[in-house]
């Protein structure tokens, strides 16, 4: 294929991509699909199109959105809703940052150390130091803005690849055991389409599209062929953690009930028994710079978002530094504990995603301030429905006690999976659409008649 002036080189864009990948490919993304598949055993297949619908579909439509929308994840938002939409996209950056998911990446790094290794420590000084030393690398791979992308896709990326087609392919040629019934009462498909929220995909695609912007400006990308660029690099790099998710799922099936254990745990002890005490320590390695690549893009992306909104007055450099602080604090806490408590904030916002990507890429003239209002009233419903869903969560972790609550709750259709939202938007943004549109009308007959 020629390439059109202006475009990335195919060797670049590979790079790029591959870098896009690494990015994506935390911690959650390497070690959450192999538990997927082990808990779905013989229905792996049927959960994987449910994950491959959240947590890589998704994320490579919002590239699209992004694009389509001609602007940054905040742009998108305070264009369909101007006083919510910076607070939600704010929440949102918080969330994925410093309070849960660039902790959450050291956070599973300590805790495959501490397996493959056998020690476990019971004083806090050796986790406060790792994370440290941690946040510490992550802040000398953000600290250079225009070749961020360029240090991961070299230094990092050969790596992880490396370590993972050696995982994924001894664990399909040497099955641990034999696919099992799943282990969950709802379906398949829902099961995996819940699940892909957790891997934060979506919200970190939207995030990272500032930091695929600046860098591919930095290769001398036109601004004419920034849109079809940025979607070329998600393409490779998405397309990339496809393959990767469900060769993990097929590997964690193949486990087939043989280890009782799940996440960073179950990665561990399958690269112990595929490829001996080397292999354990080799993924202990793989973990870290896996996470430590979604660590750079999301601090990155937080840095970013930091600057853009607040038109400069929050300069990058800065923003990295109280990142890379707050996320060292934060990870020092312990996976569990993030996982536990944090986990449901992210899936009140996931759904209001979700909305806010499907818009922007299906929604004809989505620029028109009659279809905005559509989507403004998507996104208000379906993070009305994700506070539902946080209280529900919270009052099982939490032991509130509210039993009035979760009877009304689990009176409305999905709610056992945590889908209620889907069909209440659909309806509130048909209806939005028919209204809104009959009011346009109206206006211009006004005007005609007045003229």
């Amino acid at each position: 294929m020629k390439l059109k002036k202006g475009d990335l080189t195919l060797p670049a864009l590979l790079m790029m991509g591959g870098a896009l990948y690494s990015m994506h490919f935390g911690a959650s993304s390497m070690t959450w699909p192999m538990t997927w598949g082990k808990e779905s055993g013989s229905s792996v297949f049927l959960a994987f199109i449910g994950a491959f619908i959240t947590s890589l579909l998704l994320p490579l439509l919002a590239y699209v959105a992004l694009a389509r929308g001609e602007g940054t994840y905040f742009g998108l938002t305070k264009r369909v809703m101007p006083r919510l939409g910076p607070i939600f996209t704010t929440i949102t950056i918080i969330i994925l940052g410093p309070l849960y998911t660039i902790p959450r990446m050291s956070a599973s790094s300590w805790d495959a150390i501490t397996q493959a290794s056998g020690w476990h420590p019971e004083s806090p000084i050796p986790i406060i130091l790792f994370s440290a030393a941690y946040y510490a690398v992550t802040w000398w791979f953000l600290s250079g803005r225009s070749n961020m992308m360029d240090k991961v896709s070299k230094l990092l990326f050969p790596i992880l690849i490396l370590i993972v087609v050696a995982i994924i392919g001894k664990g399909l040629l040497t099955p641990l055991g034999q696919w099992q019934p799943k282990t969950y009462e709802a379906p398949a498909l829902a099961y995996g389409f819940t699940s892909g929220y957790a891997t934060s995909e979506l919200l970190c695609a939207l995030t990272f599209g500032i930091v695929i912007l600046n860098n591919l400006k930095g290769q001398g990308v036109s601004d004419e062929r920034m849109n079809w660029n940025i979607i070329k690099v998600g393409i490779i790099g998405i397309g990339m953690l496809s393959l990767t998710h469900l060769g993990h799922m097929i590997v964690g099936a193949n486990t087939g009930g043989t280890i009782e254990l799940d996440f960073v745990a179950l990665y561990t002890q399958v690269a112990f028994e595929l490829l001996g005490s080397i292999g354990g320590s080799i993924f202990s390695v793989g973990l870290v710079f896996a996470s430590l690549t979604t660590a750079i893009g999301i601090g990155a992306a937080t840095a970013e978002y930091c600057e853009d909104a607040s038109a400069g007055k929050f300069p990058y450099k800065k923003a990295v530094l109280l990142v890379c602080i707050f996320s060292a604090v934060i990870g020092a806490m312990g996976l569990t504990n993030i996982l536990t408590y944090v986990a449901p904030i992210q899936d009140a916002v996931y759904p209001g995603a979700i909305i806010l990507v499907l818009y922007y890429v299906f929604m004809p003239n989505c620029q028109e301030k009659k279809h905005l209002a559509v989507c403004k009233w998507g996104m208000i419903v379906s993070i009305f429905f994700g506070v539902l869903d946080g209280i529900y969560t919270f009052n099982g972790l939490l032991n509130l006690n509210l039993d009035w609550f979760v009877d009304l709750y689990l009176k409305m259709p999905l709610a056992e999976w945590k889908l209620s939202w889907v069909p209440a938007c659909i309806i509130v943004m048909i209806l939005a659409y028919f209204v809104v549109g009959r009011k346009a009308v109206a206006i211009e007959s006004e005007n005609r008649k007045d003229v």
